[in-house]
């Protein structure tokens, strides 16, 4: 097969599947991966795909994110998994800031039956499952602000006002893209403003990812890579934002 019918199908994949990894492609054509990296480099710089750590995505703009009822469901044993990692950092009776996004749904789940807690979050989902804690054992504290429906979540300056007050133990954000140059990114600057916030009230922060987001830079930066101390993440991460990562003294945890 030449390579120009190789890319073909493989766009024809993407567009599809919405995504695809370098691992199936090796299988689906029985070429190296080399080679299947080779193509997707080729596709992206036409501008007909996006790479990703791993393999790649469909061409989305930089502003897109789908509706949570959509990101809720999609990679969500990842991001089990990773939420499992995170709840494991916290003691009982400690002062956690939860971000609002599905990753930090699922560790909000995690943390209901912990002892003395207390959660501070802009999520309506997760403060809305940490109501349901056994025996109200867990204190919750939403942040008022400007109600976002396709984030489920309070954003705007009320919200970032609210948390110059706090300072706690360790935040758990989620992003849209880690990437070396852009550091963490979201898709617009009202969540990248509440969870710079965040950052800044924490004395450990634990960035949540999977791993469609490594390598990929999206519309708004909320930080550098050195304003985090944790990334957890689905898969081992490869080079250069491993080294990256490592020299801006982010330690990574892979969940398995």
């Amino acid at each position: 097969m030449y390579a120009e019918e190789r890319q073909q199908q493989i766009l024809e994949r993407v567009k599809r599947q919405g995504k695809v990894s370098v691992e199936e492609l090796t299988e689906l054509f029985r070429v190296s991966a080399p080679t299947v990296r080779a193509d997707l480099t080729s596709l992206e710089e036409r501008r007909l795909l996006r790479r990703t750590h791993g393999g790649a995505l469909a061409l989305e703009t930089t502003l897109y994110e789908p509706p949570y009822s959509e990101r809720s469901v999609a990679r969500q044993p990842e991001k089990a998994r990773i939420a499992a990692c995170a709840a494991a950092r916290v003691q009982d009776h400690e002062t956690v800031l939860l971000d609002a996004g599905t990753t930090t749904y699922e560790i909000a789940m995690q943390l209901k039956d912990r002892m003395g807690l207390t959660v501070v979050t802009n999520s309506l989902q997760a403060a809305w499952a940490l109501m349901d804690a056994p025996g109200n054992q867990v204190e919750t504290i939403l942040i008022g602000g400007a109600i976002h429906p396709r984030r489920r979540a309070t954003l705007g300056p009320l919200a970032s006002e609210v948390l110059k007050a706090l300072q706690v133990d360790r935040a758990f954000i989620g992003v849209n893209g880690v990437d070396i140059k852009a550091g963490w990114t979201a898709t617009d600057f009202d969540a990248a403003q509440v969870k710079r916030a965040m950052m800044e009230r924490a004395r450990e922060v634990v960035i949540v990812a999977d791993s469609s987001k490594l390598g990929v830079s999206t519309f708004a930066s909320i930080a550098p890579l050195t304003s985090a101390h944790v990334l957890i993440t689905d898969s081992p991460i490869e080079n250069p934002l491993a080294d990256a990562l490592a020299a801006a003294g982010v330690e990574v945890e892979v969940a398995r």
